[in-house]
């Protein structure tokens, strides 16, 4: 057998990903793994499910654990943090920085939180401070401060040595100011390549500012991505009270993309492999709120039949079945889009998705079938019908968690456009083998 530890670096994110999960089946070693970057590790964890993700983040070194984290959704982040044990967690706790704190505030222990400033510096807890007075969706809180404000006379060779006085913090960009207010911006690394005589305002470049307490998502489409800035100053009160990087409008950018693709049915909190108790959890949300509106067809179906009887009882109780397969069938569909818009559904890792959607379908599909068919017992008196009917959409959220994984992939294989075809042929699915199954039985059982 080949050594897997031995095998060169794949610029082939699929390659890897078969490598690592036959890696963990066969019970070898994975260290390997730290010879990869952060970006390609962030890529393998948003493609397994939560018990490979354990077992890889256990072999990546502390120091680069926050840096990986940094590249994964929020929640998944989360979830991989709230996975550790105590003790890794306690290792991995030591190497966080003040950014990192910012980034994950919402699921590091307060506790922690408030041991870590006080061991920073008076300017670290101010920064850290500030950015979570802000919500995680305004421009204020991930403003920085590693800049320098100069006044637009001043000459390169001035600002090169302000710059060495400003040991303490990296300086990213050079606010350049007049009387009238600002006027642009300097990379810092332009001043290498120019002589000290040169005034700033030879070199200024005309940067957008923007407010703290602007929408992210706003700005992120409204600012120009051109190449030519890096860093945007951030005002409070008509005050510089940072900059924000290029790469947080990037990764905003790539989560507002994403949201284009996919459907609303399932939360943005819930990624490829979130664990079963939690995407079960998010997905019951709405299959008790689809459970509503699919009474309330019922009903209307059900004011125009003058003799209720059980032949009478199918008709009015085929929307149910088919709504409840059609909502569970278009949560796992948007789940396998996003995991084929981010390049994470593979065909190594169908089957762990495919054995996910499964058990999701069968605990939802058992309590929402249990449910259902309480309701119809009460209704119609009938411990058949109810029976039919809990089978019928136990079966159908089975056929909804498949079809739902499976029909997106083949179209993707087949060169079709998955979000655009998906849904049609999974309603189809759903819709023949609900009424197939429920008034099958019904034939069966009540004519």
């Amino acid at each position: 057998m080949t050594d897997i530890n031995r095998l060169p670096l794949v610029e082939d994110s699929s390659e890897l990903l078969a490598n690592i999960i036959n890696a963990i089946e066969a019970e070898e070693d994975i260290h390997f793994l730290q010879n990869y970057q952060e970006a390609d590790l962030a890529n393998i964890l948003e493609s397994v499910n939560d018990q490979y993700r354990r077992l890889i983040i256990e072999v990546i070194p502390a120091p680069r654990y926050w840096v990986l984290l940094n590249f994964l959704k929020f929640e998944t982040a989360k979830h991989v943090h709230q996975s550790l044990s105590e003790a890794l967690a306690t290792e991995r706790l030591v190497f966080i920085t003040e950014n990192d704190v910012i980034a994950f505030a919402d699921f590091l222990a307060d506790d922690f939180v408030d041991e870590f400033l006080l061991s920073q510096s008076a300017a670290t807890v101010a920064h850290v401070q500030q950015a979570l007075s802000y919500d995680d969706d305004q421009v204020g809180r991930y403003g920085e401060p590693c800049f320098l404000v100069a006044n637009a006379k001043n000459s390169v060779g001035r600002i090169k040595n302000e710059i060495l006085k400003q040991v303490d913090v990296p300086i990213r960009l050079i606010i350049v100011r007049d009387a009238s207010g600002i006027i642009g911006t300097v990379d810092p690394e332009t001043l290498l390549v120019h002589e000290h005589a040169v005034r700033l305002k030879e070199l200024v470049i005309v940067t957008p500012v923007l407010d703290d307490r602007q929408d992210i998502y706003e700005v992120c489409k409204q600012v120009s991505i051109d190449g030519n800035v890096n860093w945007f100053p951030v005002l409070s009160e008509g005050k510089i009270m940072g900059v924000m990087s290029m790469t947080t409008i990037a990764l905003t950018l790539r989560e507002l993309s994403l949201q284009s693709v996919v459907s609303e049915s399932v939360g943005s909190e819930e990624d490829l492999f979130t664990p079963l108790k939690v995407a079960a959890r998010l997905r019951g949300l709405w299959l008790v709120i689809n459970l509503l509106t699919a009474f309330i067809a019922s009903a209307i179906i059900g004011v125009f039949e003058n003799v209720v009887d059980q032949v009478v009882a199918l008709a009015i109780l085929m929307p149910v079945v088919a709504s409840m397969g059609g909502i569970a069938g278009s949560q796992t569909l948007a789940v396998a889009l996003r995991g084929i818009a981010l390049n994470h559904l593979h065909q190594s890792n169908l089957n762990l998705l495919i054995n996910k959607e499964v058990k999701i379908a069968c605990l939802n599909g058992i309590i929402m079938g249990a449910a259902i068919a309480g309701i119809v017992y009460v209704i119609f008196d009938s411990l058949s019908l109810s029976l039919i009917i809990f089978c019928a959409i136990w079966i159908n959220s089975l056929a909804a968690a498949l079809s739902g994984t499976l029909i997106p992939f083949v179209l993707n294989k087949l060169k079709i456009d998955p979000a655009v075809a998906g849904s049609v042929i999974l309603t189809t699915v759903t819709d023949v083998i609900g009424f197939l199954v429920f008034l099958g039985l019904g034939a069966i059982f009540l004519v």
